[in-house]
Order: C-alpha cells, then structure tokens, then sequence
C-alpha cells in the first residue's frame, strides 16, 4: 500500500507545489491540500488495518513523510505527526480505537506529548481541564491527545474535537502551515478506555499486549525516529533545488557564468549532498532496528533505543549543516520570498528544534547508555 501512496504523491507534487507557499503564508494547510493528501491513503499508513490502514512500519513512515516533504516541508511535518498520532491511537484500547474510526474512518489525530492541565478521577474516568501548545495540525484534527498527571503516573488523554477549542497563536519563523497551535480543554469526560498510561509504554508494555508488529515498535525511539523523517525530504529538495539552478545561475563578481563550472562551488554540493545522504543513513538505521525488534516481539535495550534518539539528532543536524551550505553555495536569491529554498531553509531550522530532535538531550542519553551511567536526562527513553 505504501509504494502505491508514494506514486499518488508524487503525482500530486504540481498541485501541492503551488498550494505550498500561500499555506505557509497563511499558517495552515489549505483544506484542499489535506483533502487531497488524503484521497491519496498519505493518512493512512499507521492506522490499524482493521480499519482501513496499512500498518505501515516505521521505514515506511520515513519513506512518506519525507516524500511529502521534499514537496512541501509543512504538508511533510502534518503528515508525519498525523501519521504519529494514528500510531499512538492503534495502541489504545478497541474501543477507544472504534470512537475515532469507527464513526469517522479518516479521523486525524493531534497533539503533545508535554504534559500539563488538571484531571480529576470520576466514575469510569476521569475530569479533564487545561491547554497544550505546540499541536501540529490540530486545526484539521478530530481528535486531540493531551498527556497529563494521573493518580498513578503520566496518561495519554484522548479527547473528541467537541471537547476541546483551538487557539491560534502559532507565529513562527518556520513551519508555519503546520499550524501547531494550542487547544485548549474545559471539563471534558474522558472514559478510561480513552486514557493511555505513558509509562507503560515507555516501559516496552506494547512490545507484548500489541498484535501487529508496527505497534510492537518500542514507544518513544519510534515517535522520535518519525519525527525525524521530514528533514530528510527536506534536505532532498534543497540539494536537487541548488543543483538544477547551477546550470544557469553564475556565481557573482567572478568568471563563472554557471555555478556548475566552479570547483569550490562542487565541492560545496558534494558536502552537503554527503551531509543529507548520511542523514538518511542514521534515520533509516534507527528505523530498521526498531522495525527488527518489533517483528521479533523484543523489546530493544536500552542502548539501542538511546541510539536510535541520537541517529535521529545526528540526522537531522547533518541536514540543518547541509542547508548552510548549500545557502552559501546557491547565493542571496535563496532567501528571495519567490524562492522554495528560503522556505526549505526555514521550516528545517524550525522543525529541527523539536523537543524530541534536541542533540544536546539525545546525544546526552546515549552518552550515559553507552558509558553505563544512570539516566537522570529524560523518562522518555
């Protein structure tokens, strides 16, 4: 299903080129776009095939998003993280699965995994309040995941779009069509069969109560390594951008007529072009050791899963280094607002900052997993 969803998208990359630009001006993917990239099965590859979804592996996933993102980064950063929730949703109990799909087959689902807001415990459930910022798509979402204290440790708390009102606050330098604003929860029900309890599944419970393979993928290295996937498709584009020009555009205030023509101009191609190639080395790797582990049903160590968080930091500051380069390497017009580089440029530098990419946390928790020391970092591990 998967290759089939990657040739409708490549099919679409006209349309979405086009819509690309005034969705970034307008801080949100136009309803068409999603309309479209859904048509296509793009939200689907997560979803339980139950209903309706192909169960995708975490490879798959990094093949989608980044191909929706070498055409459009904000469409490729929804598209993961939409991807990300249906993924989330696929472990919760059937019935909680049943209320998103059951009633709305192509429901998506946002949200954060930061903590925050009050909960109550009441017969069968539990009294949600608060607000969670940093929602990448939300305003297209059904469905919203909001992460907070429970009596016995962190929950998950799956809550219906009627319960919950989207503030749009979201003025950012870059990825802005995500339109990753705060939604905001007043008193909302939420049954027991809608809360998912975080530490266990940090703990590798999935591993053994999940019956497929995708949703046996050790929790937070999988969401971490998904993230990373839209930098890639990123990086992609802003190489085949810089080389396609270089055929015509000179280099200013020298002999060159065509940049192509300019040793130090190859050699700055050459770096950055190896920076993203080995980004996709660390991405795919992590994923790929994720993916072995989920079909054999085994939890990996916790070495493994720190080295999978630090592939996806490693990854994505090789593409964040790329783009540098390659800005040098193409000259001013690339932050001309008519050019996609500056927009390629800025959505990376954006998502690249994510709480989950951080190199300094990531690079840290394997540093302690790989010389023995306790982890006093994160319980995200």
């Amino acid at each position: 299903m998967t290759s089939d969803v990657l040739t409708a998208v490549a099919a679409l990359e006209p349309r979405l080129r086009d819509a690309a630009a005034r969705a970034d001006g307008e801080r949100r993917l136009a309803d068409d776009t999603v309309a479209v990239l859904r048509d296509a099965g793009t939200f689907r590859a997560t979803r339980p095939a139950r209903f309706g979804g192909a169960d995708a592996s975490i490879r798959a996933h990094l093949d989608l998003s980044s191909a929706v993102a070498a055409i459009d980064g904000g469409a490729g950063w929804c598209t993961a993280l939409w991807n990300g929730g249906n993924w989330i949703t696929g472990l919760y109990p059937e019935q909680a699965q049943e209320d998103v799909w059951g009633a709305e087959p192509e429901a998506l689902i946002s949200g954060t995994l930061m903590p925050g807001g009050t909960v109550g415990r009441v017969a069968g459930g539990y009294r949600l309040s608060g607000s969670w910022n940093y929602a990448s798509g939300i305003g297209h979402a059904s469905w919203g995941l909001a992460a907070a204290p429970l009596e016995d440790g962190l929950g998950w708390l799956l809550v219906p779009r009627a319960d919950f009102e989207v503030v749009d606050e979201w003025h950012v330098a870059g990825m802005r069509s995500t339109g990753s604003n705060r939604f905001v929860v007043r008193d909302a029900l939420v049954p027991d069969h809608r809360v998912l309890r975080l530490e266990r599944m940090v703990a590798g419970d999935n591993v053994t109560s999940a019956t497929t393979p995708t949703h046996r993928a050790a929790f937070v290295a999988s969401l971490v390594t998904m993230v990373s996937g839209p930098l890639l498709g990123l990086g992609r584009a802003a190489v085949a951008h810089v080389v396609d020009a270089a055929a015509d555009k000179g280099i200013a205030y020298t002999g060159f007529d065509r940049q192509r023509d300019s040793s130090a101009f190859q050699l700055q191609v050459a770096e950055a072009a190896a920076a993203v190639d080995g980004a996709e080395l660390h991405a795919y790797r992590a994923a790929d050791a994720l993916d072995r582990h989920a079909a054999e049903a085994t939890y990996p160590p916790e070495l493994l899963r720190a080295r999978c968080r630090a592939d996806a930091s490693v990854a994505v500051r090789n593409v964040t280094r790329a783009l540098e380069t390659l800005m040098y390497a193409h000259g001013s017009r690339g932050f001309a607002d008519a050019s996609p580089l500056q927009r390629i440029w800025r959505d990376a530098n954006v998502a690249a900052r994510h709480g989950m990419l951080l190199p300094q946390v990531n690079l840290e928790l394997y540093g302690a997993a790989l010389v023995g020391a306790e982890n006093t970092v994160s319980p995200f591990l």
